[in-house]
């Protein structure tokens, strides 16, 4: 993992403020759902949650193994985890998610990783997936999917939750940069792991707020953060973007700080099966 954006323990913060949690949102259960259904229960179950920012998804996992294992380079990332959590089977340890070296092969029955394939050597990773886990293992990727026509494919902003103002999204659309396609990621995944069983969902989620949490919740994107560190000259643009997006909502409103606004979102979940043994032929779903 090469980019490295939340060192600073105000960003962390920033982050578990407004990032959308798993739980309730649908994702959660799907990934319960389909870890039920391929793996036996067995005693001193493993998962490792690697790149797992402030937990989110690694307190989901904590209910249904034994032992829960959150993975970051950010020690900023880890310390807001650990105030987070209250679960006694989860530990947090500091490392990249391509070198995981303090785990034995072939000795996980899970390992996630969530809203962060962009950041990761996917060679590198899928060797190191492949040599921890054991078979009939699962890795769970879950990330935003491209939506076609609104040029970022990661959110609609709506003024209420049945009506979206194309100008306010027009808007949004500017204040984010240039964001590669985590989806287009996925070929290459599907190339490294061709043995493994694959199953494929697609999850909306949505989070409604005011204008600091669209702020907030754009501020905590790993991709606009790469943007600004490679624009230092543009400084922090956040007050900026808030302006703007105060005047907008200035023209629908005496009170554009109060204004409801609901953040849109997909969350597109591929889950991996590990062959049962080496002999196995991979499936589809």
């Amino acid at each position: 993992m090469e980019k490295r954006f939340f060192e600073e323990e105000e960003l962390a913060r920033t982050y578990q403020r407004y990032r959308m949690d798993y739980v309730g949102t649908g994702i959660d259960q799907e990934i319960v759902t389909f870890l039920r259904q391929r793996l036996p229960k067995e005693e001193n179950s493993t998962a490792v949650d690697v790149a797992c920012g402030t937990g989110f998804l690694t307190r989901v996992l904590a209910p249904h193994f034994d032992r829960v294992i959150g993975v970051d380079c950010s020690r900023a990332q880890l310390k807001v985890a650990e105030e987070n959590t209250s679960s006694q089977n989860i530990e947090y340890r500091v490392a990249f998610a391509e070198d995981i070296k303090f785990i034995s092969d072939a000795s996980l029955d899970v390992v996630t990783v969530s809203l962060a394939i962009h950041y990761l050597d996917i060679e590198k990773f899928s060797e190191e997936v492949d040599r921890v886990l054991m078979p009939g293992g699962v890795l769970v990727l879950n990330h935003h999917p491209s939506k076609p026509g609104d040029g970022t494919g990661l959110l609609d902003v709506k003024l209420t939750p049945d009506t979206t103002d194309d100008e306010v999204n027009d808007l949004v659309i500017q204040i984010l940069p240039s964001v590669k396609n985590p989806g287009a990621l996925m070929d290459d995944f599907f190339l490294a792991l061709k043995p493994y069983e694959h199953h494929k969902v697609i999850v909306p989620a949505a989070r409604v707020g005011n204008i600091d949490t669209v702020i907030g919740f754009i501020s905590a994107m790993g991709t606009v953060m790469a943007h600004y560190k490679a624009h230092p000259e543009m400084g922090d643009m956040r007050e900026a973007h808030r302006n703007r997006l105060l005047a907008l909502l200035g023209k629908v409103s005496s009170s554009p700080e109060e204004v409801q606004l609901t953040i849109s979102t997909d969350f597109q979940c591929h889950m991996f099966r590990k062959p049962p043994s080496t002999s196995s032929e991979g499936q589809s779903a």
